[in-house]
């Protein structure tokens, strides 16, 4: 909610930038803007002080010009880079959103600054949670026996391992749920892998269960974790 801020600095004739800039600064976490902060604030204390010193009649048409001058760069320079930050905050926001899966609303055509597409994002970081959540089970089983890897059907988790999901112990239900097939192939599955007590690797889901083609197995193999029996 950034898209009224240009709005100080405008119906302010400058005036207001500051302000907007130290709450951007804020939310950036950024230096640099607290610092042109707090140049908004000196230039605008020196133009104010000036016309207080000034008495009536005795400043020059060039002083008044100058002071003129500086307002409305001011006022210009004060709205467009308010109306950049605002920008700027709504995108990482969206970033933030899209690596959190934080509902919200998409970004209008005009702040895709960045080209990032929260959904894509969003994608992107899950594979990369699958990916970590995967090397933790290989390096450190006990831990990622604790973290519930590959489990979402226990309660009490508070891992996010990017929707993994182990095959060798999952109710047959949340097979379903979570790879995203029928029923019968999740009974399948179900049935070889208590016949030949669990799988190894995603290629022994394809010669022991009946009706499920290499094809059909790329299409949830990258969530597949295999933990033994």
């Amino acid at each position: 909610m950034t898209g009224w801020w240009f709005l100080v600095p405008l119906f302010t004739c400058g005036y207001g930038t500051p302000v907007m800039v130290l709450i951007a600064a804020a939310r950036l976490r950024s230096s640099l803007h607290t610092i042109l902060g707090i140049g908004y604030v000196a230039v605008i204390a020196s133009l104010i002080l000036t016309r207080m010193i000034a008495s009536p009649g005795s400043a020059s048409d060039d002083e008044h010009a100058v002071v003129g001058l500086v307002t409305l760069v001011l006022w210009i320079v004060g709205t467009i880079h308010v109306a950049a930050l605002q920008m700027r905050i709504r995108e990482r926001w969206f970033r933030t959103a899209a690596r959190y899966q934080i509902p919200s609303y998409p970004p209008p055509p005009w702040q895709h600054g960045t080209g990032v597409d929260p959904a894509l994002a969003a994608a992107q970081w899950r594979a990369a949670r699958r990916q970590e959540a995967r090397e933790l089970q290989a390096s450190r089983p006990a831990m990622a026996n604790e973290l519930m890897i590959g489990r979402p059907d226990l309660p009490g988790r508070e891992y996010d391992d990017g929707g993994l999901v182990d095959v060798n112990h999952v109710p047959a239900d949340w097979l379903v749920r979570y790879l995203t097939i029928d029923r019968d192939l999740a009974d399948r599955i179900v049935e070889a892998r208590d016949l030949h007590n669990g799988f190894t690797s995603a290629e022994e889901l394809v010669v022991y269960c009946e009706g499920l083609t290499p094809a059909k197995l790329d299409l949830f193999r990258d969530r597949l974790v295999f933990v033994p029996r």
